[in-house]
């Protein structure tokens, strides 16, 4: 999927065309009776276990940007089932947990943090914060913000959220519990900059990355840090324009993450280590955003304004390294010889 500042979402099928990519769904945010229209800044998939009413299952999107508005777009149906409206300026970051049906999470520029549930049109719960981005556990327990200054702070999300909204609604959160992470990292790799994109990996593990590039992983059980490094050629300034939003295999081995020259690398988040380094061919822009296939045979990297690159990884010839090996070994028998 591709959405970011632009009018257009678009949902690609990486998976049944062969060496092929095929659109499967294209969304424009024009201006309608209920919506302004405008640019998209962020985009989650939304688990429709137990939501959707179709016999063979659906997939939906949620995506959202400068017209405060929230759309929730049905793959299946190929239309904007659901409109969640609130807030009251632009949407910067979108979350939802893997593991628990229809839970929405949604950070405003208004300075409001808002609780959704894709059976309901109204806001489950309402925090106050100034956070720059936001992600949410896998079970949907809680969810972690990134502040201005890289300051990391938890917040639980109420049980009733999880399910349907009672008939009298939920209270708004005006004092919710919120804990600051105090995690134990090296001085090298504290955040000192603003968190501009994180990602949990696994339950109990935690990715973010700062404006300045800085890149950490967490583990918020022992609340200590795992690893830690620097993209290189990350701008601090530029706001969303030159926001760098990473992606991960769904085991969370590896991260790929780009710079705002369009560099893109990919990582081994157990230790930091870089594991490759692709860049586009004469084109020189932000990588607004990028993702691994679980295979990690593709990497794809959104590069500046409506470009989108696939890189693939092929294997070397079996056959021919198996022949490369053999010389070098008669080589090395025949210098034994000598």
């Amino acid at each position: 999927m591709s959405p970011i500042l632009t009018l257009q979402a678009t949902v690609y099928d990486d998976l049944h065309m062969g060496d092929f990519i095929a659109v499967v769904v294209n969304f424009t945010n024009q201006k309608t009776e209920q919506t302004m229209g405008g640019d998209l800044h962020a985009c989650t998939w939304v688990n429709a276990s137990q939501v959707t009413k179709h016999p063979h299952g659906d997939a939906l999107l949620a995506v959202a940007g400068s017209d405060h508005n929230i759309s929730l777009i049905s793959i299946v149906e190929a239309r904007v089932v659901s409109l969640f409206q609130g807030h009251s300026k632009a949407v910067v970051d979108l979350a939802a947990p893997s593991d628990c049906p229809g839970l929405l999470v949604s950070l405003s520029m208004d300075g409001n943090i808002r609780l959704w549930h894709a059976s309901h049109q109204e806001c489950a719960a309402s925090y106050s914060s100034d956070a720059l981005s936001l992600a949410v556990s896998p079970d949907g327990s809680h969810f972690v913000t990134g502040g201005k200054k890289g300051a990391l702070h938890m917040y639980q999300i109420p049980d009733q959220c999880w399910g349907p909204m009672p008939p009298d609604g939920i209270e708004a959160q005006t004092s919710p519990e919120r804990e600051q992470l105090n995690l134990e990292c090296s001085t090298s790799g504290k955040h000192t900059e603003g968190i501009d994109c994180m990602q949990y990996l696994s339950a109990h593990r935690l990715a973010t990355k700062s404006v300045d590039g800085r890149m950490n992983v967490w583990d918020l059980e022992e609340r200590k840090q795992i690893s830690t490094w620097k993209v290189p050629s990350c701008s601090v300034g530029g706001g969303l324009s030159l926001r760098c939003r990473f992606g991960a295999t769904p085991d969370g081995t590896y991260i790929c993450v780009g710079n705002t020259t369009g560099d893109v690398y990919v990582y081994n988040t157990s230790d930091g280590n870089r594991m490759t380094h692709v860049a586009p061919i004469k084109v020189s822009a932000p990588v607004r955003a990028c993702g691994l296939s679980p295979d990690c045979r593709h990497l794809l990297a959104v590069v500046g304004n409506g470009f989108i690159f696939r890189f693939e990884y092929r294997r070397p010839n079996a056959q021919a390294f198996d022949k490369e090996n053999m010389d070098a070994n008669m080589v090395e028998s025949d210098d034994a010889d000598d």
